[in-house]
């Protein structure tokens, strides 16, 4: 009897320091909470502390035995785990205390328990109190924390602008930002950890859908959920055509359509401009071009440039263009008289700054009176049927080449009206001659047309 006595203290012991063992496992939450995916008309997702989301599904409010939830998480060693106690609490608002509401048993080591009655839309938390082989509890895990929320489709129906009465803005005009959204289920926002229906709100560019979306500012909400008003900092809107999204407390989003759609654009797609005027150019690098030709300057000189400008953005405008210009070369000197023709054509990529003021006749226009260019590129010079006459009637062979050049510049274009400018600059352009290096400054005065 005493054997006996001595062999159950042994066994007891042992389970002791099994259950001990199980003590150091750790409690991790693998899903906080879990259920089912959620129907059409209602549905209710809880968010765990570190993020993970799942869901729950209501069918109807009328059958709610349709739907289920349970609480899972992780152990370390379920093998020194007789069973689970878990413990739900609930806090009402923000400024109550947590209230117990719940306790549920495992029957066994299974890391899940399901939740009877279902839980209604609420902040909440729970525990894990872990039962060691002779049924002591043992260990606490910590308070997870989750919300269920009760969700609503979002739907926009249309998003219209104040000042266009329409889908469109323009960004050559005076825009206040302000939209009209309409649709279905357009909740205010969350005002605390306790609310359970709320809508957030943002923008997407179509092109540029991994792009950080836009939040714009709620200035007004209706009372049946089913318009607002909002206003976007315009700085951040550029071209292009953009979603209005609505996104519920469950993370529902309203579905991409052509209502929930707006495009920022220019009135004009694309500029077309050409220019035709007066230039000088001005030898600064090459002695021997100024000793040849016995003058640093080409006044004989006149300049054509085309600018096509399709790439239209808020910070400005970029483009392509062709300049050419012509130089008649005519000098006299003791020795020699020297004639012919000098031509250089460039490829151009154009970038543009427009100016606009509000309109005078009108304060909900904007006039553009000015653009500032920057403009880049490279062609071709060449002299044409250029000679040397000699005294006796001696002339050289006449001198026709063909050479690379590069040119860079700027200008500044100022409109009197819609269509018609006028522009100043300055170009650098050097000829790549082998034998003959030199380069030289070209002002330009021109007028222009924009078509």
């Amino acid at each position: 009897m005493v054997i006996r006595k001595k062999l159950l203290c042994s066994l007891c012991i042992a389970l002791m320091i099994l259950g001990a063992a199980s003590a150091k496992s750790k409690k991790k939450s693998k899903n906080g909470f879990n259920a089912a995916a959620p129907s059409a008309d209602a549905a209710a997702t809880a968010k765990t502390e570190n993020g993970e989301v799942s869901e729950e599904e209501i069918k109807n409010d009328e059958n709610p035995d349709a739907s289920w939830q349970y609480l899972e998480w992780i152990e370390d060693f379920p093998e020194y785990v007789q069973k689970y106690e878990v413990v739900i609490e609930e806090k009402k608002n923000d400024t109550a205390d947590w209230t117990e509401i719940n306790r549920l048993f495992t029957e066994d080591n299974t890391t899940r328990v399901q939740i009877q009655p279902l839980l209604t839309p609420g902040l909440y938390r729970y525990k894990v109190i872990t039962y060691d082989l002779i049924g002591i509890p043992e260990i606490e895990s910590d308070w997870f924390e989750f919300n269920i929320y009760r969700a609503y489709i979002p739907q926009i129906r249309s998003v219209e602008a104040s000042v266009t009465h329409s889908s469109t803005i323009y960004l050559d005009e005076i825009n206040d930002g302000i939209f009209t959204v309409t649709g279905r289920n357009l909740f205010e926002l969350q005002e605390g950890p306790t609310d359970t229906s709320f809508t957030n709100y943002e923008v997407v560019n179509s092109r540029r859908k991994n792009s950080e979306p836009i939040v714009p500012n709620i200035t007004e909400f209706s009372d049946n959920n089913r318009r607002l008003k909002v206003q976007f900092n315009m700085d951040e809107l550029d071209t292009g055509t953009y979603y209005f999204t609505a996104v519920d407390a469950s993370g529902l989003r309203s579905e991409n359509s052509k209502d929930n759609t707006f495009t920022v654009k220019f009135r004009k797609a694309v500029d077309f401009d050409v220019a035709g005027g007066y230039t000088c150019p001005v030898i600064v690098f090459g002695d021997k071009m100024k000793e040849y030709l016995n003058t640093s300057v080409l006044p004989l000189s006149v300049n054509a440039k085309i600018s096509l400008m399709p790439f239209k953005r808020r910070f400005g405008y970029l483009g392509l263009g062709v300049d050419a210009t012509f130089s008649r070369l005519m000098t006299k000197t003791l020795g020699y008289d020297l004639d012919g023709n000098y031509i250089c054509g460039n490829a151009l990529f154009i970038y543009q700054l427009p100016i606009r003021i509000k309109s005078k006749k009108d304060a909900t226009k904007l006039r553009h009176i000015a653009t500032l260019e920057l403009h880049g590129g490279a062609g071709i010079a060449m002299f044409q049927n250029t000679v040397f006459h000699f005294p006796h009637d001696i002339n050289s062979e006449p001198l026709n080449s063909l050479d690379f050049c590069a040119m860079a510049g700027v200008s500044g274009q100022v409109y009197f009206t819609n269509r018609l400018y006028a522009e100043i600059g300055a170009d650098f352009v050097m000829p790549l001659m082998e034998n003959l290096p030199w380069a030289y400054v070209k002002p330009v005065a021109a007028v222009g047309w924009q078509f």
